[in-house]
């Protein structure tokens, strides 16, 4: 049974906790045994007592001032002892030993905007041989020259490389003449009816019918009439899972519940999209507003619509929104799904051997 290490952002963020726990899971079901590395200790008894002591405590004096159900969500992780810190110094040179390959991704792993995160993503504590990136994503369309050096330096030693997105791909190939390919989101390797057993009801749940509006981005007054006046049509409410002082306890397990019985998404998010395709919710991406000095989103979103063949469920103006048809064909869609798993099938048999 191969032993591998998962190096991945690690924070309260819904779409990095879920694409963390859904690539476990496929190593898993390829009889791997995977072990998520993370930049400090995860202690799973003191996690459990404190969010029960938390969550009654917080109750009785009605505050919302903790959100419990990240740290219940990170129990179905299977946690390794080794912490590896994210500027990846005073690294134990045993580590090497412990794992027999070290699989970095996926998510923006490599976003040079986001720099404190890379240096553990380069694995440089392993052997070349133990390095794998899977679905990584740089988060930028072009690499900054600045970086070009130290990333084609890194890069260059990984046995195998397959990233997330077009434009990941071809900085792959300017940086060090690799040809990386590229595979879904691990979000999108494991079925709905396993996202299902890990749902959790959300309190915030309405009695009546709701689509989900979920924006990293910052609100637009021209975003939410349009969202409402879609949301009346529908005759249902609206859950704003980030920007709502009613939605605060929700967290990775709330999240897939919500979109599981939801009538459709509003979503400027990479994963938003991509639970709006797995479980087949008419749904429209808007771009995202206030993110400057993180680099162009958009190839990710670009690459996935691309993929499935939505590219209209993009907005580009809310004229022509008015005049989209936020449904799909969801056996078409499906098509798809199978042929890009067995994509990431072929991968793992190249990288890690069958």
């Amino acid at each position: 049974m191969k032993r591998i290490g998962i190096i991945t952002l690690v924070d309260r963020n819904i779409g990095n906790r879920l694409q963390n726990y859904a690539l476990q899971e496929f190593f898993k079901k390829k009889g791997f045994e995977p072990q998520t590395i993370g930049w400090r200790k995860f202690d799973r008894k003191k996690i459990v007592i404190k969010s029960i002591l938390k969550k009654y405590y917080l109750a009785l004096l009605k505050k919302k001032s903790y959100n419990y159900t990240w740290d219940i969500f990170d129990l179905n992780i299977d946690w390794s002892d080794v912490i590896i810190p994210y500027d990846a110094k005073e690294v134990d040179e045993n580590v090497r030993t412990k794992f027999d390959y070290f699989v970095v991704g996926s998510d923006q792993v490599w976003n040079p905007n986001f720099y404190y995160y890379v240096p553990r993503a380069f694995l440089r504590y392993a052997d070349d041989k133990q390095k794998i990136a899977f679905a990584a994503s740089f988060g930028v369309s072009e690499m900054p020259a600045d970086y070009e050096e130290e990333y084609a330096s890194a890069l260059g030693k990984f046995k195998c490389i397959s990233v997330r997105e077009d434009a990941g791909r071809e900085i792959v190939k300017k940086l060090t003449n690799k040809d990386a390919e590229v595979l879904l989101d691990p979000t999108m390797l494991i079925s709905v009816d396993e996202w299902k057993k890990v749902a959790k009801k959300s309190k915030y749940k309405p009695k009546d019918r709701y689509v989900v509006k979920y924006f990293l981005g910052d609100n637009s007054k021209e975003y939410d009439d349009f969202i409402k006046a879609k949301a009346d049509e529908l005759g249902a409410k609206i859950i704003d899972i980030l920007h709502s002082d009613d939605t605060w306890i929700i967290g990775p397990a709330e999240f897939v519940y919500l979109y599981e019985h939801a009538e459709a998404a509003f979503v400027d998010s990479f994963h938003g999209s991509v639970f709006s395709i797995l479980f087949n919710k008419p749904f429209l991406v808007f771009d995202r507003i206030g993110t400057s000095g993180t680099g162009n989103m958009n190839s990710r979103i670009e690459t996935l619509l691309n993929t499935f063949g939505l590219e209209e469920h993009r907005v580009t103006d809310l004229v022509s929104a008015n005049r989209v048809d936020m449904t799909f064909d969801n056996n078409k869609v499906q098509e798809v799904l199978f042929k890009k798993r067995e994509e990431a099938n072929k991968f793992v048999e190249r990288a890690f051997g069958k």
